[in-house]
């Protein structure tokens, strides 16, 4: 598994390595750098320094150097096939994971399947070994919804009826608020994606139904209620992770990735990560890192909020929301260094500022730009 990780990402890093070599000898500029850009590579070099605090460098060098990889790779991408193609590689990618985990749960439920806190036994579908199926199903469901023109086509209804089906079967609670967020984004802004706003419309007046009839079912069956007022115990973990954090290295951290993994099994054995990505960079990384972390998403959801006032185009909503899927979802769990969501934060980092331009009209050619690859 580790080899592989390895290989995969030493195989991603050449290829933007080459891709900023041909760069180089066309003598055109490297990276187009916008300020989520410079704030992200600022953040990399500060997440390096912990390297020389760490517990274990060498697995902090690695996931720092994959968070400059999925930077680089998704705003390479971007520039290189569009901002069109980017939502499509992300949405095939994110379906082959949820085909994968379905598959999984029937030929090999050991590596997909685990239990809840109301139940020992296997309950739920959380795709440890594989990826986390809440995180894959939301991406999938909103990627699906919002670039897929034929939603009512056999294909793509079986497709969303199995990312919505393991987004139920994933029990993730932060996955059922992102796509209840998405959905009311819909109804509220009413974006110019005719089927999307009908298959809300719909899904929304079935589920009224099935409230109205008492069929709606309750999570609380299934997870420990007493758990959401602190998030599963992830409140008492973050002050645990930050008093340490600010004692011993406040600046810089104690090591990205490797400072959660040492003192959050010390606060509760079963949580043993930061359970956040704020968090992670903020033990890791020290006060430097989550500044700059902080500015970085500040930024984001500056565009992301004045795109969803100023525009009602498919890209606009779509890369709108997918980041603030990111933001729910990354807040209470997943990280910025490798994973879908991760790829998914990135490519929108590398997109927004592009939408923002172009919905003000200071870019008059960046349509073309952004939906195609650039000459």
């Amino acid at each position: 598994m580790v080899a592989s990780h390895v290989v995969i990402w030493g195989l991603a890093g050449l290829w933007v390595m080459l891709q900023i070599a041909k760069r180089f000898q066309a003598k055109r500029p490297l990276v187009r750098l916008h300020l989520p850009q410079i704030l992200g590579l600022s953040v990399v070099l500060s997440l390096a320094v912990s390297i020389s605090t760490s517990a274990a460098p060498a697995l902090t060098a690695f996931k720092v150097y994959q968070i400059l990889v999925s930077l680089l790779f998704t705003q390479i991408f971007v520039e290189r096939f569009g901002m069109q193609a980017s939502l499509k590689a992300m949405l095939w990618g994110n379906a082959l994971l949820c085909i994968v985990i379905a598959i999984c749960a029937f030929l090999a439920p050991d590596m997909v399947w685990s239990p809840t806190e109301l139940n020992p036994d296997p309950a739920r579908v959380s795709g440890d070994l594989i990826a986390p199926t809440g995180v894959v199903s939301v991406l999938a469901i909103i990627l699906l919804l919002t670039s897929v023109r034929g939603i009512w086509k056999v294909i793509p209804l079986s497709l969303f009826a199995l990312f919505l089906s393991l987004l139920a079967i994933s029990l993730m609670r932060a996955a059922y608020v992102a796509v209840f967020v998405f959905f009311a984004l819909v109804v509220w802004r009413r974006p110019n994606i005719k089927p999307l706003r009908r298959f809300a419309y719909c899904l929304g007046a079935f589920l009224l139904m099935l409230y109205a009839c008492n069929r709606l079912p309750s999570v609380s069956h299934y997870r420990s209620p007493e758990t959401i007022s602190t998030l599963s115990d992830r409140f008492g973990l973050w002050r645990h992770l930050t008093t340490i954090t600010l004692s011993q290295s406040p600046w810089f951290g104690l090591g990205y990735y490797s400072a959660s993994r040492i003192h959050g099994p010390e606060y509760n054995p079963f949580l043993g990560t930061a359970h956040s990505m704020f968090f992670e960079v903020l033990s890791g990384g020290g006060l430097v890192s989550f500044a700059l972390f902080l500015a970085l998403c500040v930024t984001l959801s500056t565009y992301t909020v004045r795109l969803l006032y100023l525009s009602r185009d498919r890209f606009s909503f779509a890369y709108a929301a997918l980041f603030i899927a990111c933001l729910l979802l990354g807040f209470t769990g997943e990280t910025i260094d490798s994973g879908p969501l991760a790829i998914s934060f990135w490519c929108s980092a590398a997109v927004l500022p592009r939408l923002h331009k172009w919905s003000l009209g200071t870019h008059p050619r960046l349509q073309g730009v952004a939906l195609h690859a650039p000459p």
